[in-house]
């Protein structure tokens, strides 16, 4: 409990008042009681005994004294070194003359003679101080002959050449610098006393900011905003409360980012879950649309053989080779949905650095076959090298598709014509066939699995509706353009590769 009390908020605030004001207090008692007073009577000593050394000096030069005697210097005003403005007095021994700083007259010249013949001078002589300050009262009358009154410091003592001096500065005076001390004492401590009051208020001010700040945060926590901090690094009841506060903050964030990561993983394996079931919906139903052809052309032509239809070889063979052809088109498919499986799954690709003006070539070459029996030609005429990074192995598979979709849905009379668009850092490679339109509504679902725009055209040559799907798998996986466009006369797929290394 002492701990908790030494470090609390309110003893705090009582020590720093309570030293502030005692501070103040000791200041203001040592100033006025000691250190005004003192100061000034110690500079007026000063000052006394300054203008006894400037005395001293001026006499024990023969000329000088000779010349006072004379009279030819009447007053020691202005020959003499007095900053205290006091009056100085030096008195012949021999004859008791008077030289004086000021004027004289008959009560002042008494006077101090009077005060020279009564103090006993004797101790200067013999010992080894050559002066002293007393504190005395004296009556003159000046040269205005208004008659005067008050106490003095008399400085009183023999110069080296034995005259006596007596040098007289005015208490009075002092009295008047202590007062303007006092004043500027007064305005001091009004000044010391505002500045505590301040310091109190500044720092009241730094003890209450925190809590300030916490009530803040509080309201952020009230409204499930657990990020802020209580910023408080102290020993007392406030930095013990911003402690706890951050800590049922932290904790709250955690149990609610943890609850949050646990929804969010929930809903992402539902939707998984959602996304799979309508996948393997969509899978068995496309699945089973384009097996349900083959199979019934299969059992039908077999069922034939079986009753005997075929009662020829020349039937036979056709009817053979019908199942063996539907059997092929359904093996193609599996693979390519195999290869599509695959794709989708995030199969790597094996990035290289090669010629695809060879590739397109070759591929060209491939399907010439196709288009043997017609008039339609394949028209590239890129000749110069075009070094990609790919996987080359995969964008064959995508020109490939490109190609065979071309040669498949080109006019009768049409061509096919293959070419280049350089730009910076890469190069989209288009495939033309001329044809018809593909309907504005069908551009965007083309590279959907399945998806036909003429589903009895594609019969005739055997499409799947997964050749494009595999093209899109592809590019995706290289994180480059693809797409398709219509033209005036015809149908453009296109796709990018990159010519620079971005790895």
């Amino acid at each position: 409990m002492n701990y908790r009390f030494r470090h609390s908020i309110r003893f705090k605030i009582a020590t720093i008042v309570f030293l502030a004001t005692l501070v103040t207090i000791l200041i203001s008692w040592s100033i006025s009681n000691h250190f005004i007073e003192q100061f000034f009577i110690t500079h007026t000593n000063n000052m006394l005994i300054q203008t006894y050394n400037s005395c001293n000096e001026f006499f024990m030069d023969e000329d000088n004294t000779k010349k006072l005697k004379k009279e030819e210097i009447e007053s020691l005003y202005g020959y003499i070194d007095n900053p205290s403005n006091a009056a100085v007095f030096v008195v012949s021994p021999k004859n008791y003359h008077i030289f004086s700083s000021i004027i004289m007259n008959e009560e002042t010249t008494a006077g101090v003679t009077s005060l020279v013949q009564n103090y006993d001078l004797n101790k200067f002589k013999y010992g080894h101080k050559k002066y002293s300050i007393v504190r005395n009262s004296f009556d003159f009358i000046d040269d205005t002959s208004k008659e005067e009154s008050g106490n003095y410091y008399d400085l009183i003592g023999l110069l080296d050449n034995d005259y006596i001096i007596v040098v007289r500065a005015s208490v009075d005076s002092l009295h008047d610098y202590v007062t303007f001390a006092t004043r500027m004492f007064t305005s001091i401590s009004l000044a010391l006393l505002f500045f505590e009051v301040l310091i109190v208020l500044i720092i009241t001010n730094i003890f209450s900011r925190p809590i300030i700040e916490m009530s803040r945060i509080a309201r952020r926590m009230s409204n499930m905003d657990f990020s802020a901090k209580a910023d408080v690094n102290t020993d007392d009841e406030i930095g013990e409360l911003g402690e706890s506060m951050n800590n049922m903050a932290s904790s709250l964030e955690k149990s609610i980012t943890e609850l949050k990561s646990a929804n969010l993983e929930l809903s992402n394996d539902i939707r998984k879950r959602e996304h799979i079931e309508e996948m393997r919906s969509e899978f068995l139903s496309h699945v089973s649309h384009e097996l349900k052809t083959p199979l019934a052309l299969i059992q039908g032509y077999a069922e034939g053989l079986k009753s005997g239809v075929a009662d020829n070889p020349e039937d036979l063979n056709y009817y053979c080779d019908v199942i063996s052809d539907e059997a092929s088109k359904m093996n193609a498919m599996v693979m390519k949905l195999i290869d599509l499986d695959q794709l989708e799954t995030g199969e790597d690709i094996s990035l290289e650095r090669f010629d695809i003006t060879k590739l397109i070539q070759d591929v060209i070459s491939n399907s010439s076959i196709l288009i043997q029996d017609s008039t339609t030609k394949i028209i590239f005429d890129e000749k110069d090298e075009v070094f990609v990074w790919a996987d080359s192995f995969m964008i064959e598979e995508v020109i490939t598709n490109y190609l065979t979709n071309a040669i498949h849905y080109v006019s009768s009379d049409g061509d096919i014509k293959v070419w280049y668009e350089r730009k910076q850092d890469t190069v989209r490679i288009n495939v033309y066939n001329d044809g018809n339109n593909i309907p504005e509504e069908d551009i965007e679902k083309l590279f959907i699995k399945f998806y036909k725009v003429d589903a009895a055209r594609t019969r005739t040559y055997g499409g799947s509706g997964i050749g494009l799907s595999i093209v899109a798998a592809i590019m995706k996986s290289h994180d480059k353009e693809y797409g398709v466009y219509n033209t005036e006369h015809g149908v453009v797929f296109y796709f990018e590769l990159d010519t620079k290394n971005t790895v």
